[in-house]
């Protein structure tokens, strides 16, 4: 384990307007401890390709389908779910984005260590151009090939924030990923408190949630 004090984690909101715009507290937010917390360790890298890998399984997946099922934005927002933990083994429950849906997962350690969150659409996720946006907005960009093409994320510390030299895998900090998935208006949220390969991992397992 990391020797280095952990900082208090606040209560954050998250973005979902354009580029360098301020976070809409209304439709969207991961839940985090107002107390300080361990620090984690990035857990072992998942490699899915390996030939010992089992079969992607959801996670959560009756508890994505059932907070999707009631959110208001079910219409354009298709429930997605993580097939992959990251070596990091926690407790789903449902999380609280307005206007949307979200699933949290709770380690033993860090509450709303990770999860994902299909938030309230804004004026922003309809607009034209999301691959320029997101590649713009974030430091960093990834193509998904596992989702309906083309689907790809902007991600970095939550704020858009590149990692910090001094803590370069980010782990104990909020990684925070925007998600666009082809054929779906919201702008997805993936989040891990375990660091960026951890997250590297969360946004590579995503896949298509069940509807019924």
């Amino acid at each position: 384990m990391p020797t280095t004090i952990a900082l208090p984690l606040i209560v954050t909101v998250l973005a979902l307007a354009g580029c360098g715009s301020q976070p809409d507290a209304e439709h969207s937010g991961t839940e985090a401890p107002a107390t300080p917390q361990a620090p984690v360790s990035p857990p072992a890298h998942v490699d899915p390709d390996h030939p010992d890998a089992p079969p992607p399984v959801p996670l959560a997946a009756d508890l994505t389908r059932n907070e999707w099922a009631t959110a208001q934005n079910k219409g354009e927002c298709a429930p997605l779910v993580l097939t992959s933990d990251g070596g990091a083994p926690a407790e789903a429950r449902r999380a609280n984005f307005g206007g949307g849906w979200g699933i949290a997962f709770d380690t033993e350690d860090v509450r709303s260590a990770y999860g994902v969150a299909g938030p309230g659409i804004v004026g922003a996720d309809r607009a034209d151009g999301q691959e320029a946006r997101l590649r713009g907005q974030w430091p960093y960009f990834t193509m998904l090939e596992n989702l309906p093409q083309p689907s790809f994320a902007g991600y970095g510390l939550e704020g858009a924030r590149p990692y910090r030299e001094e803590v370069p895998d980010g782990v104990s900090e909020n990684s925070l990923a925007y998600v666009h998935v082809a054929g779906q208006a919201c702008t997805y949220n993936v989040w891990s408190r375990l660091g960026r390969a951890h997250l590297e991992v969360l946004m590579q397992s995503l896949r298509p949630g069940p509807k019924e």
